[in-house]
């Protein structure tokens, strides 16, 4: 099976001044058709303007990843800049990191994933992103022991890449696992699909042999594997 996920068809939640577009149902916003992709349970793009603070909110037993698309954020008085990826792996309980903004807007996608194990101590980390290697994918988070992936309690990869304007990349995924690409920036063609900034992919049940072919602007993706 194979779902497509326009940019415009994704709801709009907002908190304050804070404007979310989400991908499934999140916030204010409920899609009983898109509550979610296995163990991927939030998928938001949000907006948050300027002198912006957003507080720490209790949280359990829920892996949250927040990958920073523009602009700059700080994270309990640490900056991130546009690239980073940073995690709290709520465990048992745990605050989540009180966020702000400075003299500009920042946007950021928010990710949470059901992890495989409920209970655990709390942890979190922080990547930074290497230069692009155009063509080529980063793994960003990872179950895995020795990897410079963040370590995410759940079988789940979080792969990113950045293409030049043309350039193709090999998509190569097995039936036994969901995976979900999302389009951060730029256009390209993949599966007989044209997708732009926003819109979004997802494999059930199917396997895929194909190449990702970018657009004249280049493309920005993320690609997500999951348990089936």
């Amino acid at each position: 099976m194979k779902l497509h996920r326009p940019a415009d068809t994704r709801g709009t939640s907002r908190h304050g001044t804070r404007t979310r577009l989400c991908t499934f149902s999140s916030g204010d916003y409920h899609d009983a058709d898109w509550m979610g992709f296995g163990a991927l349970r939030q998928l938001n793009e949000e907006r948050l303007p300027a002198g912006t603070t957003v507080p720490a909110q209790r949280v359990a037993n829920m892996e949250l990843l927040t990958l920073v698309l523009d602009g700059t954020l700080r994270r309990d008085g640490v900056a991130l800049e546009a690239g980073t990826l940073a995690w709290t792996g709520a465990g048992h309980a745990s605050d989540t990191p009180v966020e702000e903004t400075g003299s500009a807007e920042a946007r950021v996608l928010r990710i949470a994933l059901q992890p495989d194990r409920v209970n655990l101590p709390p942890a979190d980390g922080v990547q930074r992103m290497a230069p692009d290697a155009d063509g080529a994918w980063t793994l960003r988070a990872s179950p895995d022991i020795g990897t410079d992936a963040l370590p995410v309690r759940q079988q789940a990869w979080l792969r990113h890449a950045t293409l030049a304007p043309g350039a193709c990349l090999d998509l190569k995924l097995e039936s036994t696992r969901r995976h979900w690409l999302q389009i951060l920036r730029g256009e390209t063609i993949v599966d007989d699909h044209t997708l732009a900034t926003g819109d979004a992919l997802g494999w059930q049940d199917e396997a895929v042999d194909t190449a990702i072919v970018a657009g004249p602007q280049g493309a920005t993706l993320l690609l997500f594997t999951l348990p089936g």
